[in-house]
Protein backbone atom coordinates (compact mmCIF):
# COMPACT_ATOMS: atom_id res chain seq x y z
CA UNK A 1 0.00 0.00 0.00
CA UNK A 2 1.09 3.55 -0.54
CA UNK A 3 2.76 5.45 2.24
CA UNK A 4 3.53 9.11 2.66
CA UNK A 5 6.28 8.28 5.12
CA UNK A 6 8.32 5.89 3.06
CA UNK A 7 9.07 7.59 -0.20
CA UNK A 8 10.30 4.51 -2.05
CA UNK A 9 7.11 2.61 -1.24
CA UNK A 10 4.88 5.12 -3.05
CA UNK A 11 2.55 3.63 -5.65
CA UNK A 12 3.00 6.54 -8.05
CA UNK A 13 6.32 8.33 -8.10
CA UNK A 14 7.16 11.28 -10.29
CA UNK A 15 8.88 10.15 -13.46
CA UNK A 16 12.26 11.86 -13.50
CA UNK A 17 14.49 11.38 -16.50
CA UNK A 18 17.93 10.18 -15.43
CA UNK A 19 21.17 10.28 -17.32
CA UNK A 20 22.37 6.95 -18.65
CA UNK A 21 25.99 7.72 -17.88
CA UNK A 22 28.09 8.00 -14.75
CA UNK A 23 26.44 9.09 -11.52
CA UNK A 24 28.07 12.34 -10.49
CA UNK A 25 28.51 12.65 -6.74
CA UNK A 26 30.72 14.46 -4.30
CA UNK A 27 34.13 12.82 -4.05
CA UNK A 28 35.25 11.89 -0.57
CA UNK A 29 37.87 14.23 0.94
CA UNK A 30 40.55 11.58 0.86
CA UNK A 31 39.90 10.50 -2.74
CA UNK A 32 42.15 12.52 -5.10
CA UNK A 33 40.44 11.64 -8.37
CA UNK A 34 37.45 9.85 -9.83
CA UNK A 35 39.57 7.18 -11.54
CA UNK A 36 41.51 6.44 -8.38
CA UNK A 37 38.27 6.42 -6.43
CA UNK A 38 36.84 3.70 -8.65
CA UNK A 39 39.95 1.61 -8.23
CA UNK A 40 39.70 2.06 -4.48
CA UNK A 41 36.05 1.05 -4.63
CA UNK A 42 37.03 -2.31 -6.07
CA UNK A 43 39.39 -2.84 -3.18
CA UNK A 44 36.67 -1.76 -0.69
CA UNK A 45 39.19 0.37 1.13
CA UNK A 46 39.79 4.12 1.11
CA UNK A 47 43.33 5.15 1.87
CA UNK A 48 43.72 7.99 4.37
CA UNK A 49 46.41 10.66 3.97
CA UNK A 50 46.12 11.81 7.56
CA UNK A 51 45.72 10.34 11.03
CA UNK A 52 41.96 10.84 11.30
CA UNK A 53 39.17 10.62 8.77
CA UNK A 54 36.04 12.66 9.42
CA UNK A 55 32.92 10.94 8.12
CA UNK A 56 29.96 12.83 6.70
CA UNK A 57 27.92 12.26 9.86
CA UNK A 58 30.49 14.07 12.02
CA UNK A 59 32.12 10.98 13.49
CA UNK A 60 35.81 10.29 13.09
CA UNK A 61 37.99 7.22 13.21
CA UNK A 62 41.66 6.36 12.88
CA UNK A 63 42.89 6.19 9.33
CA UNK A 64 44.11 2.61 9.77
CA UNK A 65 40.58 1.65 10.88
CA UNK A 66 38.73 3.35 8.04
CA UNK A 67 37.74 -0.01 6.55
CA UNK A 68 35.72 -0.69 9.68
CA UNK A 69 34.16 2.80 9.70
CA UNK A 70 33.12 3.40 6.12
CA UNK A 71 32.19 1.49 2.99
CA UNK A 72 32.36 3.32 -0.32
CA UNK A 73 29.50 2.61 -2.70
CA UNK A 74 31.03 1.55 -6.03
CA UNK A 75 30.16 2.88 -9.44
CA UNK A 76 27.50 0.44 -10.62
CA UNK A 77 29.32 -0.75 -13.75
CA UNK A 78 32.19 -2.07 -11.65
CA UNK A 79 29.62 -4.40 -10.06
CA UNK A 80 27.92 -5.27 -13.32
CA UNK A 81 29.32 -8.73 -13.80
CA UNK A 82 28.00 -12.20 -13.20
CA UNK A 83 29.84 -14.15 -10.55
CA UNK A 84 30.29 -17.84 -11.21
CA UNK A 85 28.98 -18.54 -7.72
CA UNK A 86 26.05 -16.13 -7.97
CA UNK A 87 22.62 -17.44 -7.18
CA UNK A 88 19.36 -16.04 -5.91
CA UNK A 89 16.54 -18.23 -4.72
CA UNK A 90 13.45 -17.34 -2.74
CA UNK A 91 10.34 -19.15 -1.64
CA UNK A 92 7.35 -18.19 0.45
CA UNK A 93 7.18 -20.12 3.71
CA UNK A 94 4.42 -18.27 5.55
CA UNK A 95 2.04 -15.33 5.76
CA UNK A 96 0.16 -13.19 8.25
CA UNK A 97 -2.25 -10.28 8.44
CA UNK A 98 -1.47 -7.21 10.48
CA UNK A 99 -2.82 -3.83 11.51
CA UNK A 100 0.33 -2.45 13.06
CA UNK A 101 3.96 -3.47 12.58
CA UNK A 102 4.79 -2.26 16.08
CA UNK A 103 2.20 -4.31 17.99
CA UNK A 104 2.37 -8.09 18.05
CA UNK A 105 -1.21 -8.15 19.43
CA UNK A 106 -2.43 -6.81 16.10
CA UNK A 107 -0.86 -9.60 14.05
CA UNK A 108 -2.89 -12.62 12.95
CA UNK A 109 -1.65 -15.76 11.25
CA UNK A 110 -4.51 -15.87 8.79
CA UNK A 111 -5.63 -14.32 5.49
CA UNK A 112 -8.16 -11.81 6.77
CA UNK A 113 -6.50 -8.94 4.88
CA UNK A 114 -5.63 -10.86 1.73
CA UNK A 115 -7.00 -9.30 -1.46
CA UNK A 116 -7.86 -10.86 -4.84
CA UNK A 117 -7.50 -9.07 -8.18
CA UNK A 118 -10.98 -8.63 -9.68
CA UNK A 119 -10.14 -8.83 -13.36
CA UNK A 120 -8.40 -11.08 -15.84
CA UNK A 121 -4.74 -10.43 -16.56
CA UNK A 122 -5.22 -8.61 -19.85
CA UNK A 123 -5.44 -5.05 -21.10
CA UNK A 124 -8.76 -3.53 -20.09
CA UNK A 125 -10.37 -0.13 -20.58
CA UNK A 126 -11.67 1.33 -17.31
CA UNK A 127 -12.67 4.65 -15.79
CA UNK A 128 -11.46 4.95 -12.19
CA UNK A 129 -11.34 8.35 -10.49
CA UNK A 130 -8.45 8.16 -8.03
CA UNK A 131 -9.37 11.47 -6.40
CA UNK A 132 -12.56 10.11 -4.81
CA UNK A 133 -12.21 10.27 -1.04
CA UNK A 134 -8.82 11.99 -1.07
CA UNK A 135 -9.96 14.93 1.08
CA UNK A 136 -10.89 12.54 3.91
CA UNK A 137 -7.69 10.49 3.68
CA UNK A 138 -5.23 10.70 6.55
CA UNK A 139 -2.23 8.42 6.20
CA UNK A 140 -0.04 8.02 9.24
CA UNK A 141 2.63 6.29 7.20
CA UNK A 142 3.92 2.78 7.46
CA UNK A 143 6.11 1.89 10.42
CA UNK A 144 9.59 0.55 9.77
CA UNK A 145 9.51 -1.51 12.98
CA UNK A 146 10.18 -5.26 12.70
CA UNK A 147 8.09 -6.42 15.69
CA UNK A 148 5.59 -8.10 13.37
CA UNK A 149 8.35 -10.18 11.78
CA UNK A 150 9.72 -11.04 15.23
CA UNK A 151 6.21 -12.13 16.25
CA UNK A 152 6.01 -14.51 13.27
CA UNK A 153 9.53 -15.80 13.94
CA UNK A 154 8.72 -16.59 17.57
CA UNK A 155 5.66 -18.60 16.45
CA UNK A 156 7.84 -20.73 14.18
CA UNK A 157 10.75 -21.29 16.52
CA UNK A 158 10.86 -25.04 15.82
CA UNK A 159 11.42 -24.43 12.12
CA UNK A 160 14.06 -21.69 12.21
CA UNK A 161 15.97 -22.14 15.47
CA UNK A 162 18.20 -25.17 15.91
CA UNK A 163 21.27 -25.98 17.99
CA UNK A 164 20.89 -22.69 19.87
CA UNK A 165 21.09 -20.51 16.75
CA UNK A 166 18.90 -19.27 13.95
CA UNK A 167 18.94 -20.96 10.57
CA UNK A 168 19.13 -17.63 8.72
CA UNK A 169 21.86 -14.97 8.51
CA UNK A 170 19.69 -11.85 8.08
CA UNK A 171 16.15 -10.92 9.13
CA UNK A 172 14.42 -7.78 7.85
CA UNK A 173 11.58 -6.46 5.77
CA UNK A 174 11.96 -6.68 2.00
CA UNK A 175 12.15 -2.89 1.87
CA UNK A 176 15.47 -2.97 3.72
CA UNK A 177 16.98 -5.31 1.13
CA UNK A 178 15.80 -3.06 -1.68
CA UNK A 179 17.10 -0.01 0.15
CA UNK A 180 20.59 -1.49 0.44
CA UNK A 181 20.70 -2.70 -3.15
CA UNK A 182 19.47 0.55 -4.68
CA UNK A 183 22.15 2.57 -2.87
CA UNK A 184 24.31 2.24 -5.98
CA UNK A 185 21.92 4.66 -7.74
CA UNK A 186 20.54 6.73 -4.87
CA UNK A 187 21.49 10.41 -5.19
CA UNK A 188 19.18 12.14 -2.76
CA UNK A 189 17.72 10.07 0.07
CA UNK A 190 19.81 8.83 2.95
CA UNK A 191 18.98 5.82 5.09
CA UNK A 192 19.74 4.51 8.54
CA UNK A 193 19.80 0.87 9.63
CA UNK A 194 20.29 -0.45 13.15
CA UNK A 195 21.78 -3.94 13.26
CA UNK A 196 21.78 -6.40 16.14
CA UNK A 197 23.61 -9.72 16.22
CA UNK A 198 21.71 -12.33 18.19
CA UNK A 199 22.18 -16.10 18.20
CA UNK A 200 24.45 -15.97 15.15
CA UNK A 201 21.95 -13.97 13.05
CA UNK A 202 21.77 -10.30 12.09
CA UNK A 203 18.53 -8.40 12.62
CA UNK A 204 18.12 -5.25 10.52
CA UNK A 205 15.68 -2.46 11.36
CA UNK A 206 15.31 0.78 9.41
CA UNK A 207 14.89 4.13 11.18
CA UNK A 208 13.53 7.42 9.88
CA UNK A 209 16.22 10.03 9.27
CA UNK A 210 16.03 13.81 9.60
CA UNK A 211 16.38 14.11 5.84
CA UNK A 212 13.40 11.80 5.28
CA UNK A 213 11.28 13.78 7.75
CA UNK A 214 12.22 17.00 5.96
CA UNK A 215 11.39 15.48 2.57
CA UNK A 216 7.98 14.41 3.83
CA UNK A 217 7.29 17.86 5.25
CA UNK A 218 8.25 19.41 1.92
CA UNK A 219 6.26 16.96 -0.15
CA UNK A 220 4.27 18.66 -2.90
CA UNK A 221 0.46 18.36 -3.02
CA UNK A 222 0.92 16.40 -6.24
CA UNK A 223 3.15 13.83 -4.57
CA UNK A 224 0.77 13.54 -1.62
CA UNK A 225 -2.01 12.80 -4.09
CA UNK A 226 0.10 10.04 -5.61
CA UNK A 227 0.38 8.40 -2.19
CA UNK A 228 -3.39 8.33 -1.94
CA UNK A 229 -3.83 7.17 -5.53
CA UNK A 230 -2.15 3.85 -4.76
CA UNK A 231 -4.55 3.12 -1.91
CA UNK A 232 -7.60 4.08 -3.97
CA UNK A 233 -6.42 2.03 -6.94
CA UNK A 234 -6.24 -1.09 -4.76
CA UNK A 235 -9.83 -0.45 -3.65
CA UNK A 236 -10.98 -0.33 -7.27
CA UNK A 237 -9.27 -3.47 -8.53
CA UNK A 238 -9.28 -5.90 -5.58
CA UNK A 239 -11.84 -7.75 -3.47
CA UNK A 240 -11.89 -10.21 -0.59
CA UNK A 241 -11.54 -13.92 -1.35
CA UNK A 242 -14.85 -15.78 -1.42
CA UNK A 243 -13.93 -17.72 1.73
CA UNK A 244 -13.08 -14.55 3.68
CA UNK A 245 -15.99 -13.73 5.98
CA UNK A 246 -14.20 -10.93 7.84
CA UNK A 247 -16.27 -7.75 8.17
CA UNK A 248 -13.23 -5.56 8.87
CA UNK A 249 -12.76 -2.81 6.25
CA UNK A 250 -9.61 -2.50 4.20
CA UNK A 251 -7.67 0.59 5.26
CA UNK A 252 -4.10 1.82 4.62
CA UNK A 253 -3.06 0.25 7.94
CA UNK A 254 -4.29 -3.25 7.07
CA UNK A 255 -1.65 -5.40 5.43
CA UNK A 256 -1.24 -8.94 4.24
CA UNK A 257 2.40 -10.00 4.42
CA UNK A 258 4.23 -12.94 2.97
CA UNK A 259 7.24 -14.45 4.72
CA UNK A 260 10.10 -15.50 2.47
CA UNK A 261 13.33 -17.41 2.68
CA UNK A 262 15.99 -16.36 0.23
CA UNK A 263 19.62 -16.98 -0.62
CA UNK A 264 22.00 -14.41 -2.07
CA UNK A 265 25.29 -16.16 -2.60
CA UNK A 266 25.98 -17.98 0.67
CA UNK A 267 23.81 -15.67 2.77
CA UNK A 268 20.46 -16.96 4.03
CA UNK A 269 17.70 -14.39 4.35
CA UNK A 270 14.37 -14.33 6.16
CA UNK A 271 12.18 -11.37 5.26
CA UNK A 272 8.60 -10.19 5.23
CA UNK A 273 6.91 -8.29 2.42
CA UNK A 274 3.52 -6.66 2.09
CA UNK A 275 1.64 -8.28 -0.78
CA UNK A 276 -0.86 -6.24 -2.80
CA UNK A 277 -3.07 -9.08 -4.01
CA UNK A 278 -3.27 -12.45 -5.70
CA UNK A 279 -4.84 -13.77 -8.88
CA UNK A 280 -6.70 -17.05 -8.62
CA UNK A 281 -5.37 -19.35 -11.31
CA UNK A 282 -7.65 -22.19 -10.22
CA UNK A 283 -9.46 -23.39 -7.12
CA UNK A 284 -6.15 -24.53 -5.65
CA UNK A 285 -3.56 -22.27 -7.30
CA UNK A 286 -2.88 -18.57 -6.78
CA UNK A 287 -0.16 -16.13 -7.84
CA UNK A 288 1.01 -12.93 -6.18
CA UNK A 289 0.94 -9.81 -8.33
CA UNK A 290 1.98 -6.19 -7.72
CA UNK A 291 -0.16 -3.13 -8.42
CA UNK A 292 1.25 0.20 -9.59
CA UNK A 293 -0.03 3.51 -10.94
CA UNK A 294 1.76 5.48 -13.62
CA UNK A 295 0.99 8.38 -15.93
CA UNK A 296 0.58 7.42 -19.57
CA UNK A 297 -1.80 6.11 -22.21
CA UNK A 298 0.02 2.81 -22.69
CA UNK A 299 3.10 0.96 -21.47
CA UNK A 300 4.95 2.41 -24.43
CA UNK A 301 4.82 5.79 -22.67
CA UNK A 302 6.87 4.53 -19.71
CA UNK A 303 10.63 5.23 -20.01
CA UNK A 304 11.91 1.80 -19.02
CA UNK A 305 15.17 2.31 -20.90
CA UNK A 306 16.55 5.25 -18.93
CA UNK A 307 14.53 5.80 -15.72
CA UNK A 308 15.77 3.82 -12.75
CA UNK A 309 12.47 4.19 -10.93
CA UNK A 310 11.55 0.97 -12.71
CA UNK A 311 14.56 -0.81 -11.23
CA UNK A 312 12.84 -0.33 -7.85
CA UNK A 313 9.70 -1.90 -9.28
CA UNK A 314 11.73 -4.82 -10.58
CA UNK A 315 13.57 -5.38 -7.30
CA UNK A 316 10.39 -5.18 -5.29
CA UNK A 317 8.85 -7.96 -7.37
CA UNK A 318 11.93 -10.10 -8.01
CA UNK A 319 12.77 -10.46 -4.32
CA UNK A 320 9.44 -12.18 -3.67
CA UNK A 321 9.06 -14.10 -6.91
CA UNK A 322 6.39 -11.88 -8.45
CA UNK A 323 6.43 -12.23 -12.22
CA UNK A 324 3.55 -9.97 -13.22
CA UNK A 325 2.50 -6.44 -12.34
CA UNK A 326 -0.74 -4.67 -13.23
CA UNK A 327 -0.23 -1.03 -14.16
CA UNK A 328 -3.06 1.44 -13.85
CA UNK A 329 -2.40 4.04 -16.53
CA UNK A 330 -3.76 7.43 -15.50
CA UNK A 331 -4.11 10.88 -16.99
CA UNK A 332 -3.12 14.17 -15.35
CA UNK A 333 -6.55 14.45 -13.74
CA UNK A 334 -6.13 11.27 -11.72
CA UNK A 335 -8.36 9.14 -13.94
CA UNK A 336 -7.21 5.59 -14.68
CA UNK A 337 -8.23 4.79 -18.25
CA UNK A 338 -6.71 1.35 -18.69
CA UNK A 339 -5.20 -1.61 -16.88
CA UNK A 340 -2.22 -3.35 -18.46
CA UNK A 341 -0.29 -6.40 -17.26
CA UNK A 342 3.48 -6.01 -17.27
CA UNK A 343 6.04 -8.78 -16.96
CA UNK A 344 9.00 -7.82 -14.78
CA UNK A 345 11.17 -9.70 -17.27
CA UNK A 346 10.17 -7.08 -19.86
CA UNK A 347 11.31 -4.31 -17.49
CA UNK A 348 14.72 -5.91 -17.17
CA UNK A 349 15.08 -6.51 -20.91
CA UNK A 350 14.21 -2.91 -21.76
CA UNK A 351 16.64 -1.11 -19.47
CA UNK A 352 19.96 0.41 -20.54
CA UNK A 353 20.97 1.84 -17.16
CA UNK A 354 21.05 -1.03 -14.64
CA UNK A 355 21.72 -4.72 -14.34
CA UNK A 356 20.57 -7.28 -11.77
CA UNK A 357 24.14 -8.34 -10.99
CA UNK A 358 25.05 -4.84 -9.84
CA UNK A 359 22.34 -4.98 -7.18
CA UNK A 360 23.16 -8.40 -5.86
CA UNK A 361 26.93 -7.94 -6.02
CA UNK A 362 26.59 -4.79 -3.96
CA UNK A 363 24.45 -6.59 -1.41
CA UNK A 364 27.20 -9.21 -1.08
CA UNK A 365 29.72 -6.41 -0.57
CA UNK A 366 27.57 -4.77 2.10
CA UNK A 367 26.83 -8.09 3.82
CA UNK A 368 30.54 -8.79 4.17
CA UNK A 369 31.15 -5.28 5.51
CA UNK A 370 28.36 -5.79 8.04
CA UNK A 371 29.64 -9.18 9.22
CA UNK A 372 33.13 -7.81 9.72
CA UNK A 373 31.87 -5.01 11.94
CA UNK A 374 28.92 -6.45 13.87
CA UNK A 375 30.68 -9.01 16.03
CA UNK A 376 29.31 -8.57 19.55
CA UNK A 377 26.32 -10.64 20.62
CA UNK A 378 23.29 -8.75 21.88
CA UNK A 379 22.20 -9.47 25.46
CA UNK A 380 20.02 -7.90 28.13
CA UNK A 381 23.12 -6.64 29.92
CA UNK A 382 25.01 -5.59 26.79
CA UNK A 383 22.62 -4.22 24.21
CA UNK A 384 25.13 -3.76 21.43
CA UNK A 385 23.73 -2.05 18.32
CA UNK A 386 25.65 -1.00 15.23
CA UNK A 387 24.30 1.76 13.00
CA UNK A 388 24.83 1.91 9.25
CA UNK A 389 24.09 5.27 7.65
CA UNK A 390 24.10 5.87 3.91
CA UNK A 391 25.27 9.36 2.92
CA UNK A 392 24.26 10.05 -0.69
CA UNK A 393 26.43 13.16 -1.09
CA UNK A 394 29.62 11.18 -0.50
CA UNK A 395 28.29 7.79 -1.68
CA UNK A 396 29.46 6.13 1.54
CA UNK A 397 27.95 3.93 4.22
CA UNK A 398 29.29 4.91 7.62
CA UNK A 399 29.33 2.54 10.56
CA UNK A 400 29.10 3.56 14.23
CA UNK A 401 28.29 1.74 17.46
CA UNK A 402 25.49 3.13 19.57
CA UNK A 403 24.24 2.72 23.13
CA UNK A 404 21.18 4.91 22.51
CA UNK A 405 18.11 3.06 23.79
CA UNK A 406 15.98 4.19 20.84
CA UNK A 407 17.88 1.66 18.71
CA UNK A 408 17.25 -1.28 21.05
CA UNK A 409 14.60 -2.63 18.72
CA UNK A 410 14.88 -6.26 19.81
CA UNK A 411 12.17 -6.53 22.52
CA UNK A 412 12.79 -8.44 25.74
CA UNK A 413 9.84 -10.77 25.06
CA UNK A 414 11.55 -11.95 21.88
CA UNK A 415 15.00 -12.20 23.45
CA UNK A 416 13.72 -14.27 26.36
CA UNK A 417 12.19 -16.90 24.07
CA UNK A 418 15.58 -17.77 22.58
CA UNK A 419 17.94 -17.76 25.59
Amino acid sequence: MASAQIKTDGKDELVIEEEAGIIQGNIQQNSPSTNEKRKQYEDNLVEAPRKYIHNSDGNRCLAKEIKQCSLSVPFWKTLNRQQSSFQFQSNQIGYFSLLNRTDDKECFEDKRYLRVYKYSLQTLKVNFDLKVGESDFNSEGQSKNIDAMLWWTSRHKEDIFRNDKFTFDFLSWRGVLRLIMFSIFEKHSDWLLAVIKFKNAFFLCEYVTDMQVKDEQNMTPEHRSFCYYGHKFEEYVTKKPLDNTSTEPITPSTQFAGVFQGHIGSYRLLYGAEMDCIVEKSSSMTENIELKISAGKSLNDLPFQHNRKFAKWWLQCFLVGIKTMVIGLRDNNGIVNSLEPLSIADIERATHTWNRYSFFNFFLLFAQFLKENVTDEYSIDHKDVVLFRFIPSSQTINMTKSSDSRYHFLPDWFYNQFV
